[in-house]
């Protein structure tokens, strides 16, 4: 891609209407995880279900311990999610360490989506901070995978 044409894509993006899309997408996106992570429970065995459907559990979604028997550095954050929407936030920390962190963050994202719908010639988050905590939480899920890893 040409230099004019990688400038040109972010314009394209940073346009008023694309930023006012991604807030909405970000918005419902936050709230759906939310209101999912209260309407089901984990089982006793460890799965995942709807609230009254405990025979029917959603099925294992990560790839990488279906085919190489690896947690990825997202394994347990459902669960996570799960026990911090519960108020259990023991399990939840024993499941995923930073899951309250992430679980944090997805919460923030509804009123920060708000204000910036709200408010659009207003930016609240430089491009350059934004970029900073998303690299922190890859970091830092990655840095928890690890230790899992080296210390099971």
């Amino acid at each position: 891609m040409a230099p004019t044409s990688v400038s040109a894509a972010r314009a394209k993006s940073s346009s008023p209407g694309a930023q006012r899309y991604r807030h909405v997408e970000m918005f419902w996106l936050s709230l759906t995880i939310l209101l999912l992570a209260f309407l089901m429970e984990v089982g006793t065995e460890g799965r995942v279900h709807f609230y009254g459907l405990s025979q029917w559990p959603l099925p294992e979604s990560c790839m990488s311990r279906q085919l190489f028997g690896i947690s990825c550095p997202g394994c347990g954050l459902t669960r996570s999610y799960i026990y911090l929407a519960h108020g259990e936030w023991t399990k939840a920390f024993e499941i995923h360490r930073i899951g309250w962190l992430l679980f944090l963050m997805t919460a923030l994202q509804i009123p920060y989506r708000l204000l910036c719908l709200r408010w659009t010639e207003k930016r609240f988050l430089s491009l350059r901070v934004s970029q900073a905590i998303g690299t922190t939480l890859i970091f830092l899920l990655i840095g928890n995978w690890v230790v899992r890893l080296i210390f099971p």
